[in-house]
């Protein structure tokens, strides 16, 4: 009984969680656009040093992504997309 319940957690967690892949993914556009911001104002350090060389911008962009997609694409899915039908864009 133990293992069905277990089962049956797992798929509707699966199902929940898989449905928010995409979405308006707010975390990690902010920190695209900050990145992006950062390169206009010094290319060398922010594009070629923390960009190509040290995996900084890369290990942030990750976690946001991550951040996305555990917490934001499935507020902005399962509490507004679902009800009215329509899809949240992000404004840039």
């Amino acid at each position: 009984m133990k293992r069905l319940l277990l089962t049956a957690a797992l798929v509707a967690t699966s199902i929940a969680s898989t449905s928010c892949i995409a979405g308006p993914s707010r975390i990690s556009r902010n920190f695209d656009t900050w990145v992006n911001q950062q390169y206009a104002e010094d290319s060398y350090i922010h594009g070629a040093l923390l960009q190509n060389i040290l995996p900084a911008y890369v290990v942030g962009s990750g976690i946001a992504k991550i951040a996305d997609w555990v917490v934001v694409n499935p507020y902005y899915f399962w509490g507004k997309d679902v009800w009215d039908r329509k899809g949240t864009a992000y404004e840039f």
